[in-house]
């Protein structure tokens, strides 16, 4: 009787052992995975400095020959985003476009130019008899046109970052990499990339080294000073 209760002793304290284990064993699992980043991320910093590098390449206030119309009135604001579900990451970044302001500096614009190619020649649109009006005002642009003309600008700008425009969010968004999330080696790998932003600067199998720290997630770069920082959102 004794050795038949000793047995069945025997066998509970294996079996709990065993639960123990186990749950030790799921636990270190889980701390070697490291933590989750799953979630939305946004970075300031890097949406800023992204934003300061667009507006140098359109240009800047030589955009506008005749008018004193700038840049940043059509491209208001940059966002740089990492969104990551089942530790599948995707980098996306979107432009803020002011079609409105758009529209207006361009029909400033043209106005401007008219008064100016008028003034080399000594004139005034003032001073101009009827019949001289009335052919200026044809050959100008109708707001329509401006419009229209505006509209195929900012679509020939989200083709050429292969991306979409969101006329209601006023944004031309697009995905510059997908990627899939490590946890254990804290690495992103790049699964899939945007070839009219990416071409010669980034490729597929690449590794992303990140480190998060409470509501801060980083992107390492090739020094400090190439990290991307990002916030949750």
């Amino acid at each position: 009787m004794k050795k038949k209760s000793m047995k069945s002793l025997l066998k509970l304290v294996l079996a709990s052992l065993s639960a123990v284990l186990l749950l030790i064993g799921l636990s270190a699992c889980s701390f070697f995975q490291g933590e989750s980043i799953d979630g939305s991320w946004t970075s300031p910093t890097g949406a800023e400095a992204m934003y300061k590098d667009a507006l140098a390449y359109a240009g800047g206030e030589a955009v506008f020959t005749y008018s004193d119309h700038k840049i940043e009135e059509i491209l208001t604001k940059a966002e740089l985003e990492l969104n990551v579900t089942d530790d599948k990451a995707s980098f996306v970044i979107a432009m803020h476009v002011d079609d409105e302001a758009f529209f207006i500096a361009l029909k400033d614009e043209q106005d401007a130019a008219f008064t100016e190619e008028l003034k080399k020649m000594g004139y005034t649109y003032e001073e101009l008899d009827s019949t001289l009006k009335a052919q200026i005002d044809a050959s100008r642009l109708s707001d329509e046109k401006i419009r229209e003309l505006v509209s195929q600008s900012i679509e020939q700008m989200a083709t050429s970052l292969d991306g979409t425009y969101d006329k209601e969010k006023g944004a031309v968004t697009a995905m510059v990499f997908e990627g899939d999330v490590d946890r254990t080696s804290q690495t992103v790998k790049v699964t899939k990339t945007n070839a009219m932003i990416s071409q010669g600067l980034l490729s597929t199998n690449e590794f992303f080294k990140y480190s998060q720290k409470g509501n801060k997630l980083t992107l390492k770069g090739q020094s400090s000073e190439d990290d991307l920082v990002f916030e949750k959102k």
